[in-house]
């Protein structure tokens, strides 16, 4: 307090009683100022208070007797009062000026009655400091009154012996070998309580000497203590202030809890709580003591090996839909949205808790938590991340308790609430929680360093110790008592300094944790009294209330909002916390257009050797390589957006879930902003690579094509967002998942070309259809070779050209030369064992009955002759004859189809603007190097036989003919324009996007059920079971 502060009370003091001081008003001034100072500033301010006092009288002495003086003297004390008061409200908090305010009253009551001008003084006084009237009555009474009937009110608890027969208004505690009473005044605004004792019985308050008829403020973690009675604890009186309350009744047992981990390690052991609620309840212990561990089993988190937690009588494990909306959590770590505002989290957690309010309704919730807890100053400051704050350490404890707050949970479970925090910071977070209690919450507290006024806050302490053992439950005060005690110490008796009335928590551990001394006098590791030892102790010493379960039903405000109404709220919050970061949007928004400009750029070749002074997109032969690029580019764009998205929520989810939100809401809203971000990425992509590149920007089949690969890519990446625990070990896997899309897509080794364990040397090995690199690129070169504009002309054409030059020049030739192989072994005809023979006629069998399906099955009726111990020369002769008609058909045909391209073509030419147009669609909208790699013109194999059968190699892009081996079948080769499937034939490019959608909804349903998650805790549980039976 300052000199000017101190100076300005004394001089208040002075004013009120100055008509005269007896011995009695002066130690009460004394007692006020040694509160606050030591003896020697406590003599000064004395000496100045009798100066004020002798002035005052001075003053007073003009004219007793004339009435315009006295209310001229009143007018100007009241106006020194105004002038000092507002330095007082400045300075001090409402309990300290009530404290002040005690003081005045006992100050001029000392010996005698209130005169009407210090009533009156007193009154405006209080009015001034803006204490309610109904508080300043309350005081008045409680100091002035001497005996029960004076005092009586429900506000005003009594310790007596009880043996009155009159029944007491308010809340009482019986002390039959009290001689006397003790009052204790309750101001439920402020939450403050006064103690005045009315005996002669020695007691101490605190340590300190309770005399008899002075007001004291009884102070949070308070005790009472006397020879002849119980020890009376702060939380004792507060519960029985509660009870009387008209809030909903808490029942809380723990009932024997056990619990094992997955590897069989107990973690705890014999638990055992019962508790009402308005308490404020401690958790202690050494680090791996199990204080978190019986956090989440008695918040419904984990389930116990055995035993059971009960809230009203009901089994929070067994039937946990009861206890939805009764039950919060806070763990230790922060549970906001960084990139948020103050307002923002705390708005966006309201419309998940309350589906029915209004928008009006949410904000004003928002409004008057903010203000319960002091944030509205920093309400539109974003909350910034642990390392760039913009908010206090203490703000941000405040606010993830807000959020809690807001939906008002009967039971709170909060995880290190002071960690990482200031001495000051803490006290607040603690008041915080304490002044919940005090409203009826019940919270349990995990903490580890308490200091000893946060130590003073708690109702019941349970500490545990190494093994998951309970080992001391009951009153914090009484706590070092009783361990002190165990060991039987000296001044075992002593819990609190006498002094200051500290209590230091370290001392507990001290004692848990004594070593035992060798004989060199140094502290060995192993203890003097071991975890289980100290169990033991609990259970001789320690008896646990027993608590009858009230079956009052427990309201709850939250009402969750509907499916839609949650991927809402989800939605916007993503969204606008992804707006809200700058760094973000400006890498998301450059990323695109920067790449695309950077391998379009370097992609635009011509050849200037042969004098090429311009570029034309028709002879680029880098267009394929630009394709496989943005194939690439979009898996980039799609796993490192996504794969942090979870994993950066996942502390929110773990608040969220005692919500019990939908979970396929949030998903869906993740998929949702990301495919909204995928989309104007890949048009971002597709208009700057597509500009530089001279692709015409109506192809949108390319956009189509590079939008579901990324989508895909999200889903992927939310999977390993979700399975893993590091973002290193995310972000290390992108590349894991990456190079196999490359490797496997058919671009970097072609897919004939694969080690014969993993693929073949025909169609798409199994590794390959799992890609989606592999079905994007396929697409992006079928759909632009075949619909194109210049191409859709020919392209029918081209096709019967180009499968009837293959029937003519390598098929049928083939076959030829396989019959021929069979005529010339006729030494072999009768010899049924002859494995070449019989595998040449098969391949024979085999494809003329395919061609017959196209020309008729009549015209070879020695088909079924071309067969082991039926085929002869005769059926060689037919056989013959029919493969040269068939070679003539297919001449004639690719005759005709020529016949009919050329014509076109001259149509289109026939003018020099139909020339020009020609040629402006082919160059603008053909690719020679697609063309050729569609067609597989450089492959050396045209044509070959594998298990029976003849494979076409050249000229994939115009193969129709499938061979489906079930009716699921849908393999291919590369480039083929069409797909079997089901019965039906799909053009490539949307049959691959659909397989690519497909993946991509397998993949959210991997998500939605958590099945990467549960395989990766399979297989590390498989793995730590091994290490362990190898030791």
């Amino acid at each position: 307090m300052s000199e000017e502060l101190l100076k300005a009370i004394i001089q208040l003091f002075a004013i009120v009683a100055r008509e005269r001081i007896t011995d009695a008003e002066r130690a009460n001034v004394k007692e006020f100022l040694s509160l606050h100072l030591n003896r020697d500033a406590t003599a000064y301010y004395l000496k100045l208070f009798d100066e004020f006092v002798q002035s005052q009288k001075v003053e007073g002495q003009r004219d007793p007797n004339s009435l315009d003086v006295e209310t001229q003297q009143f007018v100007d004390d009241w106006a020194k009062i105004m002038q000092i008061v507002k330095q007082v409200n400045q300075a001090l908090t409402m309990q300290q000026k009530m404290v002040m305010v005690v003081k005045i009253i006992e100050l001029v009551h000392s010996e005698r009655d209130l005169s009407d001008r210090q009533g009156n003084l007193i009154f405006y006084i209080g009015q001034a400091l803006k204490i309610p009237k109904a508080d300043m009555q309350a005081l008045k009474v409680f100091v002035t009154g001497q005996d029960i009937d004076e005092l009586a009110s429900r506000n005003v608890l009594i310790v007596d012996e009880g043996s009155d027969e009159k029944p007491y208004p308010g809340p009482r505690i019986i002390e039959k070998n009290l001689t006397g009473l003790i009052a204790i005044l309750r101001l439920p605004d402020a939450e403050t309580y006064f103690i005045k004792y009315l005996g002669i019985t020695t007691l101490y308050l605190n340590s300190q000497l309770l005399k008899s008829r002075k007001v004291d403020i009884f102070p949070t973690g308070s005790t009472i203590r006397g020879d002849k009675i119980e020890t009376i604890y702060y939380s004792d009186i507060v519960g029985k202030f509660l009870t009387d309350d008209s809030r909903p009744q808490i029942t809380f047992t723990a009932d024997h809890l056990f619990y094992h981990f997955r590897s069989g390690r107990a973690g705890l052991q014999n638990v055992n709580i019962a508790e009402h609620g308005g308490k404020l309840i401690g958790l202690m212990g050494a680090s791996g003591s199990g204080k978190s561990t019986l956090l989440n089993v008695l918040n419904g988190t984990e389930k116990p090996s055995s035993g059971r937690v009960l809230i009203n009588g009901i089994d929070v494990h067994q039937n946990p839909e009861k206890v939805r909306g009764i039950i919060g959590y806070i763990p230790q770590d922060d549970l906001l949205i960084e990139d948020l505002t103050v307002f923002e989290n705390l708005y966006y957690a309201a419309r998940l808790c309350f589906g029915y309010y209004t928008k009006e309704e949410t904000i004003t919730l928002v409004e008057q938590t903010l203000l319960s807890l002091g944030l509205t100053e920093i309400r539109d400051l974003k909350v910034g991340a642990p390392l760039h704050k913009t908010i206090s350490g203490g703000q941000r404890k405040r606010l993830n308790i807000g959020l809690e707050l807001l939906r008002e949970p009967a039971i709170l479970f909060v995880d290190e609430p002071t960690s990482g925090l200031s001495s000051r910071d803490s006290e607040n977070i603690m008041d915080l929680l304490k002044e919940l209690s005090l409203r009826g919450k019940m919270i349990f507290v995990v903490i580890h360093q308490p200091s000893s006024d946060i130590f003073k806050m708690f109702d019941t302490l349970i500490i545990m110790d190494s093994g998951g053992f309970e080992i001391y439950y009951g009153n914090p005060i009484e706590a070092v008592v009783y361990f002190r005690d165990v060991i039987h110490a000296a001044n075992k008796n002593q819990g609190a300094c006498p002094e200051c009335g500290n209590i230091n928590p370290e001392q507990i551990f001290s004692i848990i944790e004594t070593k035992i001394v060798n004989e060199y006098g140094r502290h060995t590791n192993t203890r003097k009294i071991s975890p289980g030892q100290w169990y033991q102790y609990f259970k001789q010493r320690v008896k646990l209330p027993r608590i009858e379960h009230v079956t009052e039903q427990l309201s709850t405000t939250q009402q969750i909002p509907d499916w839609f109404k949650q991927l809402r709220v989800f939605i916007t919050r993503d969204i606008l916390a992804k707006l809200a970061n700058k760094q973000y949007l400006i890498i998301n928004v450059l990323e695109a257009p920067v790449l695309a400009f950077f391998i379009a750029f370097m992609v635009k070749y011509y050849d200037v050797l042969d004098g090429e002074n311009s570029y034309n997109f028709y002879e680029n032969h880098n267009i394929p390589v630009y394709f496989f690029m943005s194939v690439v580019v979009a898996l980039f764009f799609g796993l490192t957006m996504s794969a942090e998205e979870i994993f950066r929520d996942r502390k929110i989810l773990k608040r969220e879930q005692f919500l019990h939100l939908s979970r396929g809401s949030y998903l869906t809203s993740k998929v949702i902003v990301l495919f909204i971000i995928s989309a104007m990425q890949t048009i971002l992509f597709i208009l700057v690579g597509n500009l530089i590149l001279k692709i015409p920007l109506d192809e949108l089949r390319y956009w189509l094509v590079l939008f579901s690969c990324t989508c895909f890519a999200n889903m992927l990446g939310l999977n390993i967002s979700a399975s893993f625990n590091s973002a290193v070990t995310i972000y290390i896997l992108i590349p894991v998942l990456i190079i196999p899309q490359l490797l496997l897509s058919g671009v970097v080794i072609s897919f004939d070309k694969f080690n014969p364990r993993v693929g073949k040397p025909v169609g798409i090995p199994l590794a390959g259809e799992l890609m989606a690199s592999r079905w994007a690129f396929e697409a992006f070169m079928v759909t632009q070779f075949k619909d194109n504009p210049f191409e859709k002309q020919f392209y029918d054409l081209d096709k019967t050209i180009a499968q009837s030059e293959y029937k003519r020049i390598y098929f049928i030739p083939t076959l030829e030369s396989r019959l021929a192989y069979c005529l010339n072994n006729r030494a072999a005809w009768g010899q049924l064992r002859d494995q070449k023979l019989a595998e040449a006629l098969e391949l024979l069998q085999n494809e003329i009955r395919m061609e017959l399906r196209k020309v008729g099955e009549e015209k070879l009726p020695a088909v079924n002759k071309l067969v082991m111990g039926k085929f002869d020369s005769a059926v060689y002769l037919q056989t013959s004859e029919f493969l040269k008609t068939l070679k003539q058909f297919y001449s004639n045909r690719t005759l005709k189809a020529s016949s009919e391209k050329d014509q076109k073509i001259a149509e289109l030419t026939s003018t020099p603007a139909g020339t020009a147009e020609f040629q402006r669609l082919r160059e603008q909208h053909v690719n020679e190097a697609v063309s050729n790699a569609v067609k597989n013109m450089s492959s050396p194999d045209r044509i070959i036989e594998y298990e029976g059968k003849l494979i076409q190699k050249i000229f994939p892009i115009y193969m129709d003919e499938h061979r489906p081996r079930h009716f699921l079948d849908f393999s291919a080769n590369l480039y083929q324009p069409t797909k079997h499937f089901a019965g039906f034939v799909f053009d490539t490019l949307y049959f691959n996007i659909a397989v690519i959608w497909s993946m991509t909804i397998v993949l959210f349903v991997t998500l939605y059920f958590d099945l990467l998650r549960k395989l990766i805790l399979i297989l590390e549980g498989n793995r730590k079971y091994k290490r362990k039976d190898r030791h």
